[in-house]
């Protein structure tokens, strides 16, 4: 058999379980009648292992011990000394942990023999083309600002934008996903955060501004600073729009992500550049007489969207 008779998957959550269904797949394939024990690091007796591994079973020829969250074991030393014999034929061993130390003794042997796999969590633009893949596998095409709007809803969190592309096609199937339909059908398992106020704000939402704030649990003062950072881009966005003569491309213009940029620009084009360097200019003021104890931030807040529904 060709895979590995001890692994260690040690990462993502999400590509961790990838990778063990993956190997559980290609031992099935060479004997269907497998045995699977799973158990789990704080539950682990590291004799008892021992002597598992060494004997075999009564009922299969081939045995696979799953052993999770081995950053949790009590006796990670003797774990290691554990593995660290001759393992009989058709007997393997898989540890899957979302972290484990370079210190750790389990991670030290499995590394030591070329047993590791290290499966990190993708960061950045990686999230998007991660989400891009799984929602593939799924069958379920999506337009580019869907992606970036169910990896904001998910909190980057793959292993759950993994089950909601398999609702997604439920529910949406044979049909292009847009954002829209990413805000109908997903729930946002993230915490709340202000980009959705922002973005109501942006696009003189004022009822859904207003709807957000109630939902939200944030500071109103850092609230009202980051509204502010908001018209800021705006402004520069409506500005750059404005210009005659050639351009370059927003997001260089700008210095913000291409995607980031279109969302900008759809909202920017809802205000005229008068508009809004008088909503920026209210806004710093308000801000201004919050910081000298003039105005609550809650006040300033609301004056704030008021404002923007008579620009």
């Amino acid at each position: 058999m060709s895979e590995p008779k001890l692994r260690l998957l040690v990462g993502d959550t999400y590509r961790c379980e990838r990778a063990l269904a993956e190997r559980e797949e290609a031992l099935r394939a060479s004997d269907p009648a497998i045995e699977r024990h799973v158990a789990f690091g704080d539950e682990i007796d590291p004799s008892g292992l021992k002597t598992e591994l060494r004997s075999s079973s009564l009922f299969a020829l081939g045995r696979h011990f799953v052993l999770r969250r081995p950053e949790k074991a009590k006796s990670p030393k003797a774990i290691a000394a554990a593995i660290q014999g001759e393992i009989p034929p058709e007997t393997f061993v898989t540890f899957v942990a979302c972290e484990l130390k370079a210190t750790n003794p389990i991670y030290k042997r499995c590394k030591a023999i070329d047993a590791l796999v290290s499966l990190p969590t993708p960061r950045g633009r990686g999230i998007a083309a991660a989400a891009r893949e799984i929602l593939a596998a799924h069958g379920v095409e999506a337009s580019p600002s869907a992606v970036q709007r169910l990896v904001f809803r998910n909190g980057g969190d793959l292993l759950g934008i993994a089950q909601e592309a398999a609702k997604l096609r439920t529910f949406a199937p044979g049909e292009r996903l847009s954002e829209d339909a990413v805000d109908r059908l997903v729930f946002p398992s993230a915490e709340k955060t202000v980009f959705p106020f922002f973005d109501r704000l942006g696009e003189r939402n004022v009822s859904g501004a207003l709807a957000t704030l109630q939902e939200m649990r944030d500071d109103p003062g850092r609230t009202l600073g980051g509204a502010v950072r908001h018209l800021t881009r705006l402004t520069m966005v409506r500005l750059t729009l404005d210009r005659k003569g050639p351009r370059k491309r927003l997001s260089e213009a700008v210095g913000l992500p291409d995607w980031l940029c279109k969302r900008l620009a759809d909202q920017a084009k809802r205000h005229t550049l008068d508009d809004l360097k008088g909503l920026l200019e209210l806004g710093v003021g308000l801000d201004v007489g919050v910081k000298s104890g003039r105005i609550s931030a809650g006040d300033a807040l609301l004056r704030l969207v008021l404002a923007v529904a008579k620009a």
